[in-house]
């Protein structure tokens, strides 16, 4: 049996009525004083898969109206519609009676067998072991949380971006990301993980301006095969950075080259 990791706990939801769970958010997720995105997008769709007859959310949006903290909170869900290819099921997650993040799931069941009839080629990526770790926020951050709950590597020229040590005229990030070795490492259920994933990397605005907080207003993302158990390869870019806002894309491929997530976010710059 596969032990549990910090997070495969931190993201377990209980019953407690119809339609209505509750989760304990861990404070190791916090980004300053508001809980990262991608944790409470996992959190999110634990109860949605409960939900649903199905065994996959292959495509996912949400909506984040305010930030979190750590500690207890509410999830109501509601089946929008039942079907024997996809259950769409939207899902709320409420802290002392207000509306934090709404999301809407589209569950189906993938083959985890199935083959491209045709998929891009991954870009190239240097091997994990040419890559190095930096991150704008690590003075912003206490050392016990977000950034210690994932293990994320990038490629020389992105470090190079991160660290100052090169001018960026296209922003693009690229390496390896993974839970932390010493939460336990990848996820017992990988495809649990794919939600932080996706919003796990320092925001790539920070390669134009000085990092500060850049909360995501909507984020959208696609399951498209499922992951084999590991690290998994990124790469972020962005096409539009104005009037304080930025979009940011990340492209995910497992070990085996195939790509198992793509998402899309529209955030603020931080100020």
């Amino acid at each position: 049996m596969v032990p549990m990791t910090r997070f495969d706990s931190a993201t377990e939801v209980v019953r407690v009525g119809e339609n209505r769970y509750a989760v304990e958010l861990d404070p190791g997720y916090l980004i300053g004083t508001a809980m990262n995105g991608g944790y409470l997008m996992a959190v999110l769709q634990r109860s949605a898969l409960a939900e649903s007859d199905h065994l996959h959310a292959v495509s996912s949006s949400y909506h984040f109206h305010r930030p979190a903290s750590s500690g207890p909170a509410e999830i109501e869900t509601r089946v929008l519609k039942r079907g024997r290819t996809v259950t769409t099921v939207q899902t709320t997650l409420f802290q002392e009676g207000r509306t934090i993040l709404t999301g809407t799931l589209a569950t189906a069941t993938l083959d985890p067998h199935a083959e491209p009839r045709y998929a891009a080629p991954q870009p190239a990526i240097p091997p994990q072991h040419q890559c190095r770790r930096v991150d704008p926020r690590q003075s912003h951050l206490p050392d016990d949380g977000f950034l210690a709950r994932v293990d994320v590597d990038f490629s020389p020229d992105s470090y190079a971006a991160l660290a100052r040590e090169r001018t960026v005229t296209t922003p693009e990030l690229c390496g390896y990301v993974d839970l932390s070795a010493r939460d336990g490492g990848s996820a017992k259920d990988p495809l649990a993980f794919l939600p932080l994933a996706v919003d796990a990397l320092p925001p790539i605005v920070s390669l134009l301006v000085d990092w500060s907080w850049a909360p995501t207003v909507e984020l959208t993302w696609h399951l498209r095969a499922i992951p084999e158990p590991g690290p998994l390869a990124f790469r972020s870019t962005c096409a539009l950075v104005s009037d304080g806002w930025f979009d940011e894309n990340v492209d995910l491929w497992d070990a085996r080259g195939r790509l198992v997530a793509q998402s899309r976010q529209l955030a603020r710059v931080g100020r």
